[in-house]
């Protein structure tokens, strides 16, 4: 007997509404929580961020256009819960080189990242999260890779050259090479410094001995270690780096049972998936064998390396696989299926016509109900109970009646134990949103104006409130990975709820020339078992608070003590163009929270100042709540180098556009090469042993600038530099229970202190920001110094050597006492901070030809990005309107809108056309 509950029957889910109430810092009311009750996951409660980018692939003079999308978990619907997305970009050193903090309203929002020529060509991750989301870990911070590469083509011979394992004797490895570091430093002599990494695990190394310039590396590499990351580090801290497949050609083929086992006697569906030494996808083809050498069914991978087939183990057997000589080399390998157990049992999910078949199998003899859980992105739609009769359970639901996306169905005992799991993907096109595209001509010609008109209607074919991206570009900005590389129906639907890498997801949702159902499933056998980011059950606990706005939060503790005080008068006052005095009392736990008003200045620096209950200033303990990032974890996989004619293609293409605009501009006269005249200045003692040491000095600040902005808020030498110098130095505030001001130089990479000439130790930076301006004889900058990474090690000698940065700069302070830095009292009861606020929004821009001059129709115009218009709105038809010109790039173009609206209906839509010459 089957008896299946829907979601409105009296069958009682785990609570989780209740554990909401305890949460005193959820700071706003969200809707994702009107339906907790049903939760069956932790992770429901989570938000799902997307970034859509404009590209993978970008040279350093570009932008990184993005929009984000933040919705519930559960339902789709752009979320309420934060206000402000962290977006950071990640180079190949595995360090931050640059954040953004993007304001939400209502889950949408949108910004860039402008590349920089000092950035070095590699992999870069980009990765996106909100405060609230640090509850759920690593499965719902969005990240993604892109390449950068340089926008001149570089000509020059390689560092590193002769580069390949060696195997001296059957399973002994030597990775050997040939190193030039005078390639990339021409000043470098005697030993070259070389960390290497092996598959996570790092080394150092010191070599010696070159010839003719190089020098021979010889290291031993463990048996079946896959990837090798080569760092070597001039003497002047110049560095080059390469990772290497050390197994290219080795296959890693696993075997996934469906539900988790196979079971004797009961034919079940077997996954399968073929990866590469880097984790990728490869065809393959084969046979599997028994333990006694009979073939019983051959096996064929899609494209991705991934496939399936059905098989009845016998408990009494082994089985195993064998590839055929296309596939690999070595034909005589055999990889192992998994153990088959004696009893069991089978979760079978299959789709048939507008029906969810379930059925459990089972070998053993069952005296007690059992249970089949159905819910999608952790909430509850179906509850079976059931019995077996000849040792199986049918029934079949509605396809209608679930949600589109991955459902998961849990088999369970009578004590609610699970005992065997499966995932299934229900493909419902019809809940999307319906969106049409269409623009004012047939005819397209260069230059032209296009005025493009997108209705969007929901699922039920009525017009609906949604927010809409246009992203208009020619073939060339990203060349045939538009088809599968990810978009918003990949990322919500599916990349969001399965964890590792999904290759090629776009491909899974294309409808021609058919639907790849098939191939779906495999992902879901595969990648899916015991991949799935909705399997802790729901908790009442969240320890981090979301954020809806810029805040700064804290606790006050005595003057002579660190206890906690009640009603403690505060005063916060936030200077800028957004200047502002806020007063407050602590609450009963001592601890104060103060909103900010908008501001788009990247940090913002504020004061906050505390009284007794009398008003008096009083030295109190102020300490600000500590906000740590997420751990970085970038996959050195994806460093690999390898030979892919798509991103050849495209970095040439755009790396000749680079250089026709450059000649453009040259024989325009909009790059004019003057003479430059350097007058060097007089140089102290102090200054002429930096000048030597670390290079000339790129901006000079006299004290007496300083003095003459010092107000009389000024708290010291850095609250003068912060609100006077902005263009040229950038001021947060580090570390915990309050912190401290440290200053780095803008687009200077890492930065240190050196005070009269002396290196500022890193456990004594707290102390730098308190210098009296008075006392201050110049501050001076130097970019991207000499000997940067040997001072490094002496400021932060604890820090291993394969994490000292390579290049940064330098602030040299001279006092008027010349005699390095020493301690200031700070006022009393107060606490200056720079707090992080919105970052400063930056504009998509693109010429216009509506009245074009001679010198507007001689310039080329090269762009392949035509368009971007991240955050439209529709109005009450559905309709949104957006127009733009036409580069000089003919051929194929695509406009790609992507929609979200208020109810969690989501939509993909592409409209392709031709533009061609223009008239002459």
């Amino acid at each position: 007997m089957t008896r299946m509950y829907s979601i409105g029957d009296t069958v009682r889910c785990n609570k989780s509404l209740a554990a909401l109430a305890g949460i005193a810092f959820l700071l706003c009311t969200a809707s994702v929580y009107a339906q907790a009750e049903r939760f069956v996951a932790y992770s429901a409660f989570a938000e799902k961020i997307y970034l859509q980018l404009d590209a993978d692939v970008y040279t350093n003079d570009q932008t990184i256009w993005f929009k984000a999308v933040v919705v519930e978990s559960a339902s789709h619907r752009p979320s309420t819960v934060s206000g402000v997305l962290h977006v950071e970009l990640i180079g190949p050193n595995e360090q931050v080189v640059d954040r953004k903090r993007i304001k939400l309203t209502d889950g949408v929002g949108s910004g860039g990242f402008e590349l920089e020529e000092a950035y070095v060509q590699g992999k870069y991750l980009l990765r996106a999260y909100t405060e609230w989301n640090k509850n759920f870990g690593a499965d719902f911070i969005f990240q993604t890779y892109v390449d950068v590469f340089p926008a001149s083509r570089e000509i020059g011979r390689n560092p590193m050259t002769s580069l390949y394992l060696n195997e001296r004797e059957p399973g002994s490895y030597w990775l050997q090479a040939q190193l030039n570091p005078k390639l990339i430093d021409e000043e470098h002599e005697k030993q070259l410094t070389v960390y290497l990494t092996v598959d996570g695990k790092k080394d150092t190394l010191s070599l010696k001995g070159a010839r003719n310039g190089y020098y021979p590396l010889d290291y031993p590499i463990p048996n079946g270690a896959k990837i090798a990351t080569l760092n070597m580090e001039t003497q002047h801290g110049t560095r080059y780096t390469k990772t290497i497949a050390l197994r290219d050609r080795m296959l890693d083929l696993q075997f996934f049972a469906e539900s988790g086992l196979l079971v004797d006697g009961i034919a079940s569906k077997v996954g399968f998936k073929a990866l590469n030494s880097l984790g990728r996808g490869v065809m393959v083809s084969g046979v599997v064998m028994d333990s006694h050498g009979n073939t019983l069914t051959p096996f064929k991978s899609n494209h991705l390396g991934m496939g399936s087939f059905t098989l009845t183990a016998d408990s009494g057997l082994s089985y195993y696989a064998v590839l055929d000589p296309s596939s690999t080399k070595d034909v005589s390998h055999r990889y192992p299926l998994p153990e088959v157990v004696g009893e069991g049992r089978v979760l079978a999910v299959t789709r048939a016509a507008e029906d969810i078949r379930v059925a459990v199998y089972s070998n053993r003899r069952e005296t007690d109900s059992l249970f089949v859980q159905v819910s999608c992105r952790g909430v509850l739609y179906y509850f079976i109970r059931a019995s077996l009769k000849n040792h199986r359970i049918t029934t079949s639901l509605p396809a209608t009646e679930l949600p589109e996306g991955i459902l998961s169905f849990t088999l369970l005992d009578r004590h609610m134990r699970p005992l065997a799991e499966r995932l299934f993907f229900n493909q419902r096109p019809d809940t999307r949103l319906h969106i049409d595209v269409s623009t004012d001509k047939t005819d397209h010609r260069k230059r032209d104006k296009m005025n493009v008109s997108v209705r969007v209607l929901g699922s039920g074919g009525e017009a609906v409130d949604a927010k809409i991206s246009v992203l208009v570009m020619n073939r060339d900005h990203v060349g045939r990975a538009r088809t599968t590389r990810k978009n918003l129906l990949t990322q919500l639907l599916l990349s969001s709820e399965l964890r590792g890498n999904i290759e090629d997801p776009g491909y899974y949702f294309q409808q021609e020339p058919r639907p790849p159902f098939e191939d779906l499933d495999a992902l879901m056998l595969t990648q899916g078992w015991r991949w799935y980011n909705y399997t802790t059950p729901p908790q009442d606990t969240f320890l981090y608070p979301n954020e809806p706005r810029p805040y700064v939060s804290g606790t006050v503790g005595g003057v002579f003590s660190r206890k906690t005080q009640e009603g403690v008068g505060l005063t916060l006052m936030t200077f800028g163009e957004a200047q502002s005095i806020t007063t407050q009392n602590t609450d009963s736990l001592g601890h104060f929270y103060f909103e900010l008003a908008d501001a788009y200045v990247d940090s913002l620096d504020v004061l906050i100042q505390s009284a007794n209950k009398s008003g008096k200033n009083r030295n109190y303990t102020l300490s600000l709540d500590e906000r740590k990032p997420p751990a970085i974890a970038y996959d050195q996989g994806q460093s690999v180098e390898l030979v892919d004619s798509v991103v050849s293609n495209l970095v040439q293409t755009r790396q000749e556009r680079a250089q026709r605009e450059y000649s453009y501009r040259l024989s325009a006269g909009e790059i004019l090469l003057d003479e430059v005249l350097v007058e060097r200045r007089a140089l102290s003692p102090q200054q002429q042993k930096m000048f030597d040491r670390y290079g000339e000095s790129d901006v000079v600040i006299p004290g007496e600038a300083i003095q003459e902005k010092e107000e009389k808020w000024s708290y010291g030498l850095y609250s003068v530099l912060l609100f006077n110098f902005p263009d040229d130095l950038r001021i947060d505030r580090v570390g915990g229970n309050g912190g401290y001001l440290q200053a780095s130089i803008i687009g200077g990479e890492s930065t240190l202190v050196v005070i009269d000439g002396v290196p500022v130790m890193g456990y004594s930076y707290n102390i730098i920001p308190n210098i009296p301006p008075s006392e201050v004889k110049s501050v001076e900058l130097i970019r991207f110094a000499k000997n940067f990474s040997s001072l490094y090690r002496e400021v932060y000698p604890e820090v291993p050597p394969l994490d000292v940065p390579a290049v940064g700069s330098i602030i040299a302070i001279y006092t008027h006492a010349g005699k390095g830095l020493f301690a200031v009292h700070k006022p009393t009861g107060l606490l200056q901070a720079t707090v992080p606020v919105y970052s400063p929004v930056i504009e998509f821009y693109a010429p216009h030809y509506e009245s074009p001059t001679e010198a507007d129709l001689a310039r080329p115009d090269l762009r392949t990005l035509i368009h971007w218009a991240p955050e439209l709105v529709t109005d009450d038809n559905g309709e949104a309107m957006t127009s733009y010109y036409h580069s000089d790039a003919t051929g194929e173009t695509v406009i790609v809108v992507e929609a979200v609206s208020t109810d969690g209906e989501i939509g993909y839509k592409e409209l392709i056309y031709e533009v061609s010459e223009s008239d002459q």
